[in-house]
């Protein structure tokens, strides 16, 4: 998950998963042209009872990117990116090759990550090009940051503050370049046809942010990912006193049908609660998000984010009998010279449908700012299986350096 993720997770007291998108219209435009650079090493050490030997996942990053500011509302951005397997391949990259190890899904890719240009004011913006996609915390549509081969969209966005505290944006996406990367052998992995249309509102109210959203798919290469899901989302906290701790909420309710070419038919019910109460320093969040099963189909996440909502070590997908998981956990960030982040969560995975107990999780991690846009993460995920898996545990090991910062 890296940065991106703990940054969500700690941008509020209590570290409540918070909505974000890749690009937000009332972003800050650049005061000048600037170039982008990222460099993000992965050490994964990688045990799995389905898996005779122990993994070791040796796995390089670079980005370089340039934001070109032409003037009078308009600028271009261009970025590519390049993924490395270190010191041989001790890992199951999934590109079907045969190994011994488990599995951790970085093969090496080339190729453009990012070619945008964009106009935009103070009331409307329109981006058209290759470019990242995250909306809310990523559940339904997202680039995926976990991965070295980040998730990118082709396609065309549109945002228009309407009236007073609002963001209305309309996507069209006409295809998916998906995290196998750019070289995989296996051309309907690594990129998927699309006819998407993807609506989504932020309203700011009183008391927190509501959000509704419809995300209409058609997806040309794999039929069954074709799906219309629409819901609404609310975010929030209080904090009575400066000195007080905060509360903080997130409620997000959604219905997910077959849509186009789907062959399935089915109507499935999706939400996730979570509260969290604390200061900075100490913080305490609880949650459960529940996926919707009927034994034949779940509810379909296959453009989101898996690793930041049912646990780090990816155990499993979502199963036909839907998934219901609830967590604990603390977190916090201290600055003691050096900004420090921590973060503890249990996990209880359960079928929806039927109630059998899948498997339980302990995620644990610390992020350390070393110095500017310099970081290192160490994350550790225990899965434990009961009815579903196998018994998995991995360790990571991140260091990663960024200059400048990418437009959003």
């Amino acid at each position: 998950m890296g940065k991106w993720w703990w940054r969500s997770c700690m941008g509020v007291a209590g570290g409540s998963i918070m909505g974000m998108s890749a690009w937000a219209a009332d972003a800050p435009v650049e005061a000048e042209s600037a170039p982008y650079i990222e460099a993000r090493y992965r050490y994964s050490n990688l045990h799995s009872d389905g898996a005779p030997k122990r993994g070791h996942a040796n796995t390089l990053r670079t980005q370089l990117g340039y934001h070109w500011v032409i003037g009078n509302g308009w600028s271009v951005y261009g970025e590519g990116t390049r993924t490395w397997a270190l010191f041989g391949q001790q890992y199951d990259d999934g590109s079907a090759r045969i190994t011994p190890y488990p599995t951790e899904a970085d093969p090496a890719s080339t190729g453009v990550s990012n070619a945008w240009a964009e106009y935009r004011d103070d009331a409307f913006a329109a981006r058209a090009g290759r470019q990242y996609v995250l909306l809310d915390a990523g559940r339904f549509i997202s680039n995926n940051p976990w991965r070295q081969n980040l998730q990118s969209y082709d396609g065309v966005q549109l945002s228009w503050k309407a009236w007073q505290g609002a963001d209305l944006r309309y996507y069209w996406l006409g295809r998916a370049n998906r995290t196998p990367g750019f070289d995989f052998h296996d051309r309907d992995q690594r990129r998927w046809k699309l006819a998407a249309h993807l609506l989504h509102l932020d309203q700011a109210l009183p008391v927190g942010k509501l959000a509704a959203y419809g995300y209409f798919i058609r997806n040309d290469t794999v039929a069954a990912n074709s799906t219309k899901t629409v819901g609404a989302r609310w975010t929030g906290s209080y904090q009575p006193a400066a000195s007080a701790a905060k509360l903080g909420w997130t409620v997000d309710v959604a219905r997910q049908y077959d849509y186009a070419n789907n062959p399935a038919r089915f109507s499935l019910g999706y939400h996730l609660f979570e509260v969290s109460y604390g200061r900075p320093a100490l913080s305490g969040r609880a949650g459960e998000e529940k996926l919707d099963g009927n034994g034949r189909n779940a509810v379909n996440v296959a453009y989101g984010a898996a690793r930041a909502f049912n646990g780090w070590v990816v155990a499993f997908r979502i199963p036909r009998t839907g998934l219901r998981e609830r967590y604990v956990g603390v977190l916090g960030s201290v600055d003691a010279g050096r900004r420090i982040s921590w973060q503890v969560t249990s996990r209880h995975f359960r079928a929806e449908k039927g109630g059998a107990l899948l498997g339980r999780e302990l995620d644990a991690g610390v992020l350390v700012g070393l110095a500017r846009g310099l970081t290192l993460d160490i994350q550790y995920g225990d899965y434990r299986a009961a009815t579903h898996g196998v018994d998995e545990r991995k360790l990571w090991l991140i260091g990663e350096y960024r200059f400048g910062q990418a437009p959003r």
